[in-house]
């Protein structure tokens, strides 16, 4: 599998500019280092990541914005998002309300509850100009979701409804890449979500999927075998499900020794391998979870979810700052 894809990359027919690079963020503390993280400056001098993203990375096209359980409204201004658009960027709205408590009870019991919080949000989406992405449930596929054909018709209703009530959006249902990481090809574990697809990944406009790896988890081979593995999996999505992909969030942590130059090479190699990327799974973005690292995060990576952007807290950029920056939009 590894020799087959390192084929000759072929050049997609799609221009560059339909292509989404996102960052993760929407507040930054803006200083002579440029941006850094929001809580390094008090709440008047801080800015929008989208008015500085230009000067510091103009590979950047868009910016993600995690909708969680407790979101409100004024956290994301219609204003400011409007003025994003306007800017160039295009929003890749998150919508993460089950969280890590998702599980075939804990849906079934707040169902209503989160087609409320839809509802509500669906309201908040129909005042965007322009185009938007919405990434439904990322991660869903655990606790036995997988197996789950309720869950199935429940992200097909909310999928519908979104569309019913919005103009110009694209929405995806998102798995999480799970299983062995030894394998680069692992259709064995990706076939086991297949019972939690049937319907909803025929309304969707798109299959999303994340990559998340570091230190306190993973071995320093499954790291650096990231971005195979992530061109293997989306290949299989697309071949699957004949539906273009999405790197939701790519998440790949600086944290241990040597783990920014370890952060480049895997930056590095998923740069050399984005043709082949889009030709064999019709990829149409990718986004970084974090811009900048957020001290104190918290996650299934321990310590090391502190470490996930491309940015140190204070501002000054990490080795894979500058592999992206190379890159053209």
């Amino acid at each position: 599998m590894r020799t087959i894809l390192y084929v000759c990359l072929i050049v997609l027919s799609c221009s560059a500019s339909d292509f989404l690079f996102g960052v993760g963020g929407f507040d930054v503390c803006k200083s002579n280092k440029g941006a850094s993280y929001y809580k390094e400056c008090s709440y008047d001098k801080r800015e929008k990541i989208f008015n500085i993203l230009k000067e510091e990375l103009p590979i950047a096209n868009a910016v993600s914005i995690w909708i969680t359980r407790s979101w409100q409204e004024n956290w994301f201004p219609i204003k400011e998002v409007n003025q994003l658009l306007k800017n160039g960027y295009t929003p890749i709205f998150i919508f993460y309300w089950f969280g890590d408590d998702i599980s075939p009870s804990f849906v079934s019991k707040h169902k209503n509850n989160y087609f409320k919080a839809l509802k509500r949000f669906v309201k908040y989406l129909k005042k965007i100009d322009g185009r938007k992405i919405v990434i439904l449930n990322p991660e869903f596929n655990q606790n036995g979701i997988a197996q789950n054909k309720a869950f199935d018709i429940l992200q097909v209703k909310s999928i519908l409804l979104i569309k019913k009530e919005c103009k110009n959006v694209l929405i995806g249902i998102c798995q999480g890449d799970f299983g062995n990481y030894s394998n680069i090809w692992d259709e064995e574990n990706w076939n086991l979500y297949k019972p939690s697809m049937e319907y909803s990944a025929k309304v969707a406009d798109f299959i999303a999927f994340q990559e998340m790896r570091a230190f306190t988890k993973n071995s320093k081979k499954e790291i650096l075998d990231a971005p195979l593995r992530a061109l293997a999996f989306s290949t299989y999505l697309h071949k699957t499900y004949n539906k273009p992909t999405f790197l939701a969030y790519l998440a790949i942590s600086s944290y241990g020794k040597d783990g920014e130059n370890i952060q480049k090479k895997v930056f590095e190699e998923f740069i050399k391998l984005l043709p082949l990327f889009k030709h064999s799974a019709n990829l149409i973005g990718l986004n970084i979870f974090h811009y900048i690292d957020v001290p104190g995060h918290q996650g299934y990576f321990k310590e090391a979810e502190s470490f996930f952007g491309i940015k140190r807290a204070n501002g000054t950029p990490k080795p894979s700052f500058y592999i992206l920056n190379k890159q053209k939009k």
